[in-house]
C-alpha cells in the first residue's frame, strides 16, 4: 500500500509538533509534561509520538511531535482536554504553564 492512499483513496495523515521554549532549568519538566500528555495520546490513538530536547539552537528547547489522522478529531479531544479539566488534565496544563517562557504549534500533512 502506498503512504497516503488506501485502494485509491486519498488518506491525510497529520504531523502535530508543540515547540516549548522552557525556563531556564526547566526543560526536564516539560519534558515531563509531554510524557504525561503522551499517555493520554497513545489511548486516543495518536502515533510516531516523540520528543526532542535541543541540541544547539535556542537553549531550553523542548519539542514535542506526534502524528493523527483527523484534524477534527484532534481539536475536538484538545477543546475536551481545556474545558472543564479533571485534577490531573489542570496539573498537566499548569506543569507546561508554569515552566514555559513561550510556545507554539506546527501542523503539517505528512506527505510519506
Amino acid at each position: 500500500m502506498e503512504f497516503g492512499s488506501c485502494n485509491g483513496k486519498a488518506i491525510a495523515v497529520y504531523m502535530m509538533r508543540e515547540v516549548y521554549r522552557a525556563e531556564r532549568g526547566k526543560a526536564p519538566e516539560i519534558v515531563a509534561a509531554f510524557k504525561a500528555l503522551f499517555t493520554v495520546f497513545e489511548e486516543a490513538g495518536f502515533t510516531n509520538r516523540r520528543i526532542y530536547v535541543d541540541y544547539a539552537g535556542p537553549m531550553d528547547t523542548v519539542v514535542g511531535q506526534w502524528e493523527f489522522d483527523s484534524l477534527d478529531e484532534y481539536f475536538t479531544m484538545e477543546r475536551g482536554f481545556f474545558v472543564n479539566p479533571d485534577a490531573d488534565a489542570q496539573s498537566l496544563i499548569d506543569a507546561f504553564n508554569r515552566n514555559a517562557t513561550s510556545g507554539y504549534k506546527e501542523i503539517y500533512e505528512v506527505i510519506q
